[in-house]
């Protein structure tokens, strides 16, 4: 919990090449940790983390790093979001939240639209 007795509220979500996948969502948060929360940051187990980042890489390998604004048809195989009905990522968040949610305990809240 924050000094305040809030807990940190962090938004799960990708932002193309960022490198990270937590976003600080309430003022708790952004005071301890800033927007952009580095994964190093927090007490997580070290495969955990590790898996965590490679996650966020995967996503950041269906981007058209060549043209990443193209404005032609996107690849129907290829992840805009990652919050698409058949994203290729989606089971794979799914599967890492409730293990992040564990390891960081009840002085955190994960919010995600891939649980939706």
């Amino acid at each position: 919990m924050s000094e305040a007795g809030q807990p940190y509220r962090l938004r799960f979500f990708f932002d193309a090449g960022s490198g990270v996948c937590l976003w600080s969502q309430n003022e708790a948060a952004k005071q301890r940790f800033g927007y952009a929360v580095e994964l190093d940051s927090l007490d997580l187990p070290a495969g955990l983390a590790e898996e965590a980042e490679r996650l966020i890489s995967d996503y950041d390998a269906t981007i058209d790093w060549s043209d990443p604004a193209r404005l032609v048809e996107p690849d129907r195989d290829a992840v805009s979001f990652g919050y698409e009905r058949n994203a290729p990522l989606r089971d794979q968040v799914r599967s890492l939240l409730p293990r992040l949610r564990a390891a960081l305990g009840a002085d955190f809240e994960i919010e995600s639209d891939f649980e939706g």
